[in-house]
Parts: C-alpha cells; structure tokens; sequence
C-alpha cells in the first residue's frame, strides 16, 4: 500500500546514494577503511539542524554498499539525536572503546592494529562540506575521467588580525 511518502524517500534515498559515492572516495584517498561524520558534518550534508530517526534509519540502509559496517552514536536514546556516525568496510565494532566520550577521544582510543579511521569532519579539517551539486559534478569528472581524486585542501587559515604598536611623538 503506498504510503505518499514515496516521493520524499525515493529524493533522500538518491541523495544518500550521491554522499555515499562521495565519502567511499573521501575515505579512499585518505587511506581510510571507516570515516567518521560528526553530527555537524550531517548537519551540513543534509541542510538539517534536527534528525528524524526514520531519516537516520533511511540513511544506514542507503548507505550499506559503500559501508557495510555502520556504528551510530547517540546523544540519549532516541536516534534523532544522533551524535556521531562511523562508517566502515570492516567491522570496526570490536575495536571501538566503550563510554561516553568525544568521536576524536573514540578514534584516539581504538588503539592500534586498527583499520584505519579518520574523521570526515568538515570542523577539524577546516573542509568544507560540498553542497549537492558539487558532489555530483566531482563525481561526474571523476566518473568521466578527466580529473583524478585528490586530498581535499584545508581551507587557508584567516591571518590573525595584529594590533601594531602607535609610536607617539614625544615633544
């Protein structure tokens, strides 16, 4: 029975596909087997500020073929407060510290041996979070062959603004 909210999932379901596409590639160029996505890095991918837990539910599903392994982290128990989500080709579960604790602390904590896990994280890196469009045309010269993938470029830091020193003339 259809529901009327096939339109909807069918878009988010397409867009899921397109970040997947990007971050598999992300994670490829950074020597990565799972990447971390904060809550503002989704934040920022989707253009949302609060989280349905069936969009959370959605976005695991539509995720599988590029990540597999899929660890979420909640602020409390409802999944619209998702906090942090790590996405893996390996199962990564066995090597993530228990607790409450900062993604960066649960990275930090995995010891090593582990596959290797980094943060997407558009906060640290200073890395913007492409908008939609942008993904797909990387993708498309990527898919096209006229460009290689490449590292993403920190954003240059702004120079800190230094007060000079005002020589006053002495009479």
């Amino acid at each position: 029975m259809a529901t009327g909210n096939e339109p909807h999932r069918d878009a988010c379901k397409r867009q899921h596909r397109v970040i997947g596409n990007y971050l598999a590639i992300q994670a490829w160029v950074r020597g990565l087997d799972c990447i971390a996505l904060v809550r503002t890095d989704l934040e920022a991918f989707f253009g949302l500020q609060r989280f349905k837990s069936a969009r959370i539910e959605w976005l695991q599903e539509d995720l599988k073929p590029w990540f597999e392994y899929q660890v979420p982290y909640y602020k409390t128990n409802s999944p619209s407060s998702i906090q942090s989500l790590f996405l893996a080709r390996l199962d990564i579960r066995p090597h993530l510290p228990r607790g409450s604790m900062t993604t960066q602390q649960r990275i930090t904590g995995m010891g090593s041996g582990t596959p290797p896990t980094g943060l997407y994280s558009s906060s640290t890196m200073k890395v913007p979070v492409p908008s939609e469009e942008e993904m797909i045309s990387q993708l498309a010269v990527l898919a096209s062959g006229l460009t290689v993938p490449a590292k993403p470029k920190p954003k240059p830091k702004k120079k800190a603004f230094k007060k000079r020193a005002v020589r006053r003339k002495v009479k």
